[in-house]
C-alpha cells in the first residue's frame, strides 16, 4: 500500500524558497535562470502543469544562452535538472511511455541534477508503484544530500524504505538513523515494513517488536497519527486473530481509539475475537457501541447486527435470542425497503445532478458576469470537491464515495460539465455576432449609405467650386484702389459720386440763386473723408477676410478627408461582412457537434456512474437479502427447537401420568 501525505500549498511553497535558497547553484551567475527555475517549481508544486511547461521551455532556452558563455557545471545541471523534472511532468500527466524514456536517458548521463528533482520524480514512481524506479531515484536524491531541500529529507528516507519493503526487501529497509523515530514518516515507513513481513510469514516475534515499536513511537494526539496508529494495530489485530493468537488480537483491538475510520472494523473484529475465546457477554458490547455510532448500512454494522443475538444464543439465552432475531428481521426489512426506494434510476439521477448542482463549477458560473470570468481550474488542476448532499443516498454510498474509479469519473463528469458551459458561452457569443451582422446590415442598408455619399459627394464639389471662385475673387481685390470695401462703403460712395453730378445738372437746368461752388467742395470733402477711411481699414480687413476664407478651406479640406473615410469605411464593410455571416453560421455548426458530442460523453458517464451505484446498491440489497434470510432461518430454527423441547417435554409428562394410573 501507498501512503503520501498531501502537503498544504503554503508549506510546498516555503519548501521551495528553502530549497532554492539551500541549492548549490543558488549563487550562479545567471539570475534569470533561477528566477525560472523558481517560477517552474512554484508552478509544478501548485500542479498547474501547463504552466509549468512553458517555464521549461524558457528554461531550456536559457540554458542554451548559459552553455554558451559558462565554462563551469552549472549550465549542465541545470540542464539536466530540467530533463528529470519533464520526467516527473510526464508522469503527473499518465505520460509513463515519454517518462520512461526520458528518465532510462537522464538514468545514463549521470546524477549532477539537483537532489530535489530525484526527489520529485521518486514520488511520481512511488504514487505508481514502480517501486524499483523509485528506489534508484530517491538513492540518486539521498546521495546528493547537499541540494536536497532539509523538509524532504524525511519523506525521501520513507521513500527509500517503504520501496525496498514493496519489494520484500525487508532487511534493507531498516529505518535510517537520520529518521525521526517519532515522526509521521517513521510511522509509515514501520507500517509498510510490517505488511511486508505479513505477507512473507515473518517470525511473529519480530512482527510483534516491529508493531510495538511503530505503536509506541505513534503518540501524537493528531488525526493523522492517530489514524496510522489504529491501522497498524487493526491489521495486527486481524494477522494475530487468523494465526490463532486470540488473546493477542484482543489486545490489538482493544488499543484502537473510537475517533478515526478504522473504528468501526476494530470494533467489529473486536467482538469476533471475544466469541473466539467463549467471552459472548462481553463480544456484545462492541458490536452495540458500533450500531449506536455508526450508520446503518456500514458494512461492519450490517455484519455486527446478526452477532448480537448469535451471541446471545451460544449463551444458551433462547429467548432473548429469539426476540433478538424478530428484532433484527424488522431492522433488516426496514433497511431494505429504504435500500429499494432509492435503487431507482431517477432517484440515482437526482442525487447525481444535485451533488454536481452544488460543485464549485456551477456555483463559479452562476456568479461569473464575463466569458472566461470566475472559472474554475478543471482537469488535473481542478482540486476542489463539494460538498455531499445531505440524502439518504449518500448515507448508504459511504463505500462507493471512496473508491477511486468512482471518484475518478465523478471528476471526469465535472469536466464535461465545465467543457459544456464553455461551449454554450462560445455559442451565445457567436449568436450575439450574428445579431449584431445582422443589424450592422440592415442599419447600413436602411441609412442608403452609398446614395448618401454620393449626394453629399456633389454637394462637396460645389462647395468646391464656390471656394475656388472666392479665391479668384480675392486675388481680383487686391487690384482695386479702394480694397476690401464693405457693400455699405461702397453704397456710401456712390452716393458722394452722384451729388456733384447732380448739382451741376440742376445749374444747368434751372439758374441759381445762390452760389453753389461750397457746396461741391464739401461733398468732395466728406467724399474724400470717407475714402480715406476706407484706406485706413484696408490692413484689417484684408486679414480678416483672409482669415476667414482660410477657415472656409480648411474646413472644406476636412470635409473631403471625411467623406473619402467615409467611402473607404463603406468599402471595407462591405469586404468585412462578406463572408463573415457564412463563417459564423459554420462555426455554430461545428459547435453543435461539438456539443452533441459532449453531451453524448456527459450521458455515457452518467450512465456508467449511475450503473457503479446501481450495481453497488444491487450487490447491498443481496447481502441484506441473505442476511435477512439468516435471521429468518435462525427465527424458524428456534421455534423449531422450543416446538420440539415442547413435545419431548409433554410426552414425557403423559408418559409420567400413564405409569402413575397404572400402578
Amino acid at each position: 500500500m501507498r501512503y503520501l501525505r498531501q502537503t498544504p500549498l503554503s508549506h510546498l511553497l516555503l519548501c521551495l524558497a528553502f530549497s532554492l535558497l539551500l541549492s548549490p547553484w543558488a549563487n550562479a551567475t545567471n539570475d534569470d535562470m533561477r528566477l525560472l527555475r523558481g517560477a517552474f517549481y512554484f508552478s509544478y508544486l501548485d500542479e498547474d502543469y501547463a504552466a509549468a511547461l512553458h517555464y521549461l521551455e524558457r528554461w531550456r532556452e536559457q540554458e542554451g544562452a548559459v552553455e554558451g558563455s559558462s565554462t563551469d557545471l552549472t549550465a549542465a545541471g541545470f540542464a539536466l535538472e530540467s530533463q528529470v523534472m519533464e520526467a516527473a511532468i510526464y508522469l503527473a500527466l499518465g505520460m509513463e511511455h515519454r517518462a520512461q524514456a526520458l528518465y532510462r536517458q537522464v538514468e545514463q548521463s549521470g546524477s549532477q541534477a539537483s537532489g530535489d528533482a530525484w526527489f520529485h520524480l521518486a514520488r511520481r514512481w512511488m504514487e505508481l508503484s514502480r517501486w524499483q524506479d523509485a528506489e534508484n531515484s530517491i538513492t540518486r536524491a539521498l546521495t546528493l544530500s547537499d541540494s536536497l531541500n532539509p523538509e524532504y529529507l524525511q519523506q525521501a528516507l520513507f521513500i527509500q524504505s517503504s520501496s525496498r519493503s514493496h519489494q520484500d526487501k525487508i532487511a534493507q529497509s531498516v529505518l535510517s538513523e537520520q529518521m525521526d523515530s517519532t515522526g509521521i514518516w517513521a510511522g509509515l515507513a514501520r507500517y509498510n515494513r510490517i505488511l511486508a513481513g505479513m505477507r512473507l510469514n515473518a517470525k511473529s516475534r519480530d512482527l510483534e517488536k516491529w508493531i510495538a515499536v511503530a505503536v509506541a513511537d505513534l503518540s501524537s494526539d493528531d488525526y493523522e497519527t492517530q489514524s496510522l496508529r489504529d491501522r497498524i494495530l487493526l491489521i495486527a489485530g486481524i494477522y494475530a486473530l487468523d494465526a490463532g493468537k486470540h488473546r493477542r488480537a484482543e489486545r490489538y483491538f482493544k488499543e484502537i481509539s473510537q475517533n478515526t475510520v478504522f473504528t468501526a472494523p476494530g470494533l467489529l473484529h473486536y467482538g469476533w475475537t471475544l466469541v473466539e475465546q467463549w467471552k459472548y457477554q462481553q463480544a456484545m458490547q462492541p458490536w452495540r457501541i458500533l450500531q449506536q455510532r455508526f450508520n446503518n448500512f456500514h458494512p461492519a454494522v450490517m455484519e455486527s447486527i446478526l452477532g448480537v443475538p448469535h451471541a446471545l444464543e451460544l449463551l444458551n439465552a433462547t429467548t432473548q435470542s429469539l426476540k433478538t432475531y424478530e428484532v433484527v428481521e424488522g431492522r433488516l426489512q426496514q433497511m431494505l425497503s429504504q435500500l429499494r426506494a432509492v435503487n431507482q434510476r431517477p432517484v440515482i439521477n437526482d442525487w447525481m445532478d444535485n451533488w454536481l448542482t452544488q460543485s464549485p463549477v456551477s456555483r463559479v458560473e452562476n456568479n461569473a458576469t464575463a466569458f472566461g470570468a470566475g472559472h474554475p481550474q478543471w482537469g488535473w488542476l481542478n482540486q476542489t470537491t463539494a460538498d455531499l448532499p445531505d440524502h439518504q443516498l449518500t448515507r448508504i454510498l459511504q463505500p462507493v464515495l471512496d473508491d477511486a474509479r468512482f471518484n475518478q469519473r465523478i471528476a471526469q463528469l465535472r469536466d464535461l460539465q465545465q467543457l459544456q458551459q464553455q461551449l454554450n458561452q462560445q455559442n451565445n457569443q457567436l449568436q450575439l455576432w450574428q445579431a449584431v451582422v445582422t443589424e450592422r446590415q440592415q442599419r447600413l442598408q436602411k441609412l442608403g449609405g452609398e446614395q448618401l455619399l454620393q449626394q453629399l459627394a456633389q454637394r462637396q464639389q460645389q462647395l468646391l467650386a464656390q471656394v475656388q471662385q472666392m479665391q479668384q475673387a480675392l486675388n481680383a481685390e487686391d487690384d482695386k484702389v479702394f480694397a476690401y470695401a464693405s457693400a455699405a462703403d461702397q453704397k456710401n460712395i456712390g452716393h458722394l459720386a452722384a451729388v456733384i453730378p447732380a448739382v451741376e445738372y440742376l445749374q444747368q437746368v434751372n439758374d441759381p440763386t445762390r452760389d453753389l461752388q461750397p457746396y461741391k467742395e464739401r461733398w468732395r470733402r466728406v467724399r474724400g473723408v470717407q475714402l480715406w477711411n476706407i484706406y485706413q481699414d484696408q490692413p484689417q480687413r484684408r486679414w480678416q477676410t483672409q482669415q476667414s476664407f482660410w477657415q472656409l478651406r480648411k474646413n472644406s479640406e476636412q470635409l473631403s478627408g471625411q467623406l473619402a473615410n467615409s467611402h473607404t469605411a463603406l468599402a471595407w464593410a462591405n469586404s468585412s461582412w462578406q463572408g463573415f455571416p457564412q463563417q459564423l453560421s459554420q462555426a455554430r455548426q461545428q459547435l453543435a457537434q461539438q456539443q452533441q458530442q459532449v453531451a453524448l460523453l456527459d450521458q455515457q458517464q452518467r450512465e456508467q456512474l449511475a450503473a457503479q451505484v446501481q450495481h453497488y446498491l444491487t450487490d447491498l440489497d443481496g447481502r441484506l437479502s441473505d442476511y435477512l434470510a439468516q435471521s429468518r432461518l435462525s427465527i424458524a430454527r428456534l421455534y423449531d427447537d422450543a416446538l420440539q423441547n415442547y413435545v419431548v417435554e409433554s410426552s414425557g409428562a403423559d408418559d409420567a401420568d400413564q405409569g402413575g394410573s397404572d400402578e
